[in-house]
């Protein structure tokens, strides 16, 4: 059977470059919880820049004029300790911070089912200026080139404050107030290929698009995970999570067995380490907290006054 034959391209026409293929337009939405962690992380940093990644999802939405894709924000990764802001720059984090993003976006992968990518990243400048500035530019076009996402978002936060004071007399009494006042605004840009980072209108839109559960604490404080596990390996104690208690979302169940063979199981609410953990022995029998709790404790303070 003969091949189809094809027109030989000339050598011209070989040399000729293959024209960019028209990005697609964008619709981006996000939840206002993830407008309200951005305030709070940036009212939290004061004079400093601070930043976080943001997680959600892309869908296609063909239409008569082409395609044209939905950029869903759902969610944010609180920074992590070693999230080192400056003044007029920040670095993310180092290879731990990025391993603790990955997990949560790993775990809300696997409670809500949701095919959910690392969509762009917002940060916060402490000048006022809410533009990007040349190494965002440069940050936005290397990030989005190693990105498997098809649309790469930067957002930038920035925060006015003014200190009110009054004081109001009646009789022999004057009432005063001090108030202070936050006035912020989120800028979110879209890198392409041609512009680099462009403005991007976006909607505000709580009931159209899924609410992601909170983190677990051993994924929001992993060094407070870390630091338990440790503690708990140093006093001999081997450690497993209980997934058949564990439920998602609810926090955190970990079989501990001592070297005498012993086994606890401490069941760990979303709220832990500032709401008590629980405490059951081998049987299941609920084991009471002796000596009350504070988040100064430890797991393995709990399992050492049941020997």
């Amino acid at each position: 059977m003969k091949a189809a034959l094809r027109p030989k391209k000339t050598e011209a026409a070989a040399r000729m470059p293959t024209p960019a293929r028209p990005e697609p337009a964008v619709t981006v939405v996000v939840r206002p919880e993830v407008i309200r962690s951005i305030a709070d992380a940036a009212g939290a940093a004061g004079p400093r820049e601070t930043g976080e990644p943001l997680i959600g999802t892309i869908q296609p939405s063909w239409e008569q004029g082409g395609e044209r894709l939905i950029a869903s924000i759902l969610g944010s990764v609180p920074a992590g300790p070693h999230v080192h802001g400056r003044v007029a720059s920040v670095a993310l984090g180092d290879a731990g911070d990025g391993e603790r993003a990955a997990s949560a976006l790993r775990w809300w992968r696997k409670v809500t089912g949701l095919d959910l990518r690392h969509l762009g990243d917002w940060h916060k400048h402490p000048s006022g200026v809410p533009q990007p500035s040349q190494g965002d530019r440069a940050t936005a076009r290397n990030v989005k080139a190693e990105s498997s996402a098809a649309v790469w978002l930067s957002a930038i936060a920035v925060c006015d404050h003014a200190r009110t004071h009054s004081a109001v007399a009646e009789g022999a009494a004057v009432t005063f107030t001090d108030e202070e006042e936050t006035l912020g605004k989120v800028r979110f840009y879209r890198e392409m290929d041609r512009t680099g980072l462009t403005p991007i209108e976006v909607r505000v839109e709580e009931h159209a698009i899924p609410a992601l559960p909170l983190l677990p604490w051993h994924i929001a404080d992993s060094v407070r995970f870390a630091a338990e596990c440790r503690l708990l390996q140093a006093a001999g104690f081997s450690i497993a999570i209980e997934p058949s208690i564990t439920r998602s979302g609810a926090g955190l169940a970990l079989k501990m067995t001592s070297p005498d063979g012993e086994s606890f199981v401490v069941m760990t609410g979303r709220r832990y380490p500032l709401a008590a953990p629980k405490l059951f022995d081998a049987h299941g029998r609920k084991t009471p907290v002796e000596n009350g709790w504070s988040p100064a404790r430890f797991l393995v303070d709990l399992v050492k006054e049941q020997k």
